[in-house]
């Protein structure tokens, strides 16, 4: 999505464990799932990467957060939630996504619906020079 929709590159660090369960970000989207699983995705980024995406996608330019940006990163959650469940879809493994919600600041609590362990993958994107990190977490049960 990232590459196809933003011409952005992203790569991707081993996914970890970890044992608390707050946002690691400026802003964090956040979505359930249901199904043959029941889970939760959240996918965080600071606010100059979230700026930075903005600006990409829809040519517009903002300094500080907005309702737009907010807007923005439920979007993104949502197509990246999208294309997961796509994939998983392949292994016969049917997931219903629910409406996400964003959340703004680090260290959030956030009760995820399932139980079990909550893994991250951190990931890297360049944009104009600038180096920034997101995260993707998820827990299913």
């Amino acid at each position: 999505m990232f590459k196809t929709m933003l011409g952005i590159d992203i790569s991707a660090d081993a996914p970890f464990s970890r044992g608390d369960r707050k946002t690691t970000a400026d802003i964090t989207g956040i979505m359930g799932f249901t199904g043959d699983r029941r889970g939760t995705m959240s996918f965080s980024m600071s606010l100059s990467g979230a700026l930075m995406i903005y600006t990409r996608l829809m040519c517009e330019t903002f300094d500080r957060m907005s309702p737009e940006i907010m807007d923005a990163v439920g979007e993104l959650t949502n197509i990246i939630s999208g294309q997961a469940r796509k994939e998983l879809e392949k292994e016969r493994l049917h997931l219903i996504a629910h409406v996400p919600m964003v959340f703004v600041g680090k260290n959030v609590e956030i009760n995820f619906i399932a139980k079990g362990t909550l893994t991250t993958i951190p990931f890297w994107l360049t944009l104009d020079g600038k180096t920034e990190q997101m995260t993707l977490d998820y827990i299913f049960e």
